[in-house]
Parts: C-alpha cells; sequence; structure tokens
C-alpha cells in the first residue's frame, strides 16, 4: 500500500478508543465549544488535529469532525484554520487512512 500522503503513522496518534480527557474550546459562531482530541498527524511538513464537539454544535451534524493545522510552542496550542481546499482534501484523506488503519488492526487483533 503506497502512500503518497508523506504522512508517517508513527508520528500519528489516535485517540478514538481512549477517553477524552484531552480537550480544546473553540469559539465558533460566537459559541464556546468543547471538543476531544481525537487524531493528531503530521503531513508534508505540517501538523495537523481531528476534532470532535462534545455538545450539540448549530450546523454541524452529530458527530461530524473538524480538522484544523496546529503549532505547539511551548504548552501553547495554536489552532490553524484550513482554508485551501486541496489542503483540507489531503488532510482528510489522512485522517480517513489513519481511521483505516486502526479498524484493520483492531480487526487483525480479533480475528
Amino acid at each position: 500500500m503506497g502512500n503518497s500522503q508523506n504522512m508517517n503513522s508513527n508520528d500519528a496518534k489516535l485517540y478514538i478508543d481512549e477517553e477524552m480527557e484531552d480537550t480544546i474550546t473553540l469559539i465558533l459562531d460566537d459559541t464556546q465549544v468543547e471538543c476531544g482530541i481525537i487524531a493528531s498527524f503530521p503531513l508534508e511538513g505540517k501538523d495537523y488535529v481531528a476534532l470532535l464537539p462534545l455538545t450539540e454544535v448549530a450546523g454541524l451534524e452529530a458527530d461530524e469532525i473538524l480538522l484544523y493545522a496546529y503549532t505547539k510552542e511551548n504548552d501553547e496550542f495554536n489552532l490553524i484554520e484550513i482554508l485551501d481546499d486541496d489542503e483540507f482534501d489531503k488532510a482528510a484523506d489522512a485522517f480517513d487512512e489513519l481511521l483505516d488503519e486502526a479498524a484493520f488492526h483492531e480487526a487483525e487483533q480479533k480475528g
């Protein structure tokens, strides 16, 4: 299986099966929304994070994942909105690949 996304899965972290102890608060349309951090992964020299709102948010479907680029300096975590459609598509594909790998490994362990 080729990896055209330049994603090093050793650096990717998926937190789906863990308690969402790591959360971050976003401001969406003037509303504070607490989100669980469900994955972080590097892609093409940038770091990305997948977030799941922990409460219902107007305009978002239930279980809709939010993707952001981020930087981390010391203990400060800075989210960067992904405005470029191509960049967003690549990040979404990399996240989907991360989920597929996790599902494959889980099925392999059960099998």
